[in-house]
C-alpha cells in the first residue's frame, strides 16, 4: 500500500472502517464473539451462527464453517488425548474398563468444550479474508448469455 506523504489527504474515505488486526479477530473467534465489534455473539445455543451481528449489525449469514470446525476439533482434542491413551494403555495397574471410561470422558468434555470455540475462530477467519465462496464458482450453464436458449444446429447457421 503506498504511503500518504501529504497528511491532509486521508488514506481512506471518511466511511471507511480501520481494518481489524489479525490477532484480534482470532481472540475474538475464540471467544465466540462478533469479528468486528467483538461484542455481539457469532453463536446462539451451541453451534447455530447468528444471521448478523446483534451489537454492530454486520451480515454474517453468508458465512458457511462447514466441516472446518469439526476437523479442528478432531486434530487438537486427538492430539491431547494421544499421549493419556499412550499411558492408560501401557500401564498394568489401570483396568481396560476404567481406561475406556476415562478416555471417553475426557474425549467428550474435550470436543463439548472445543467445538463451538473452533467454530467461532472459523466464522471469523472467514469473515476477516471474505472467503465466503459465494462467487468462487460458477457453472457455465448458469451464466445468463443473452442467448434466448435455442440452441441451432448446423443446418439453422448457414
Amino acid at each position: 500500500m503506498p504511503v500518504n506523504i501529504n497528511p491532509t489527504e486521508p488514506d481512506q474515505p471518511h466511511d471507511a472502517q480501520p481494518e481489524v488486526p489479525f490477532l484480534t479477530v482470532l481472540r475474538r473467534g475464540l471467544a465466540r464473539r462478533c469479528p468486528n465489534c467483538g461484542i455481539g455473539a457469532t453463536l446462539t445455543g451451541y453451534l447455530t451462527r447468528v444471521p448478523s451481528c446483534a451489537s454492530c449489525g454486520i451480515d454474517l449469514s453468508e458465512i458457511s464453517a462447514d466441516d472446518g470446525p469439526a476437523w479442528a476439533t478432531l486434530i487438537v482434542v486427538g492430539h491431547v488425548l494421544a499421549p493419556l491413551m499412550v499411558m492408560l494403555g501401557r500401564d498394568d495397574r489401570v483396568p481396560v474398563w476404567l481406561a475406556i471410561v476415562l478416555l471417553s470422558v475426557a474425549m467428550l468434555a474435550g470436543v463439548a468444550w472445543t467445538l463451538p470455540r473452533a467454530k467461532g475462530l472459523f466464522i471469523a477467519l472467514i469473515w476477516r479474508t471474505g472467503a465466503t465462496g459465494e462467487d468462487s464458482f460458477v457453472h457455465p450453464a448458469s451464466r445468463d448469455d443473452g442467448d434466448d436458449g435455442e440452441d441451432q444446429g448446423p443446418q439453422d447457421r448457414a
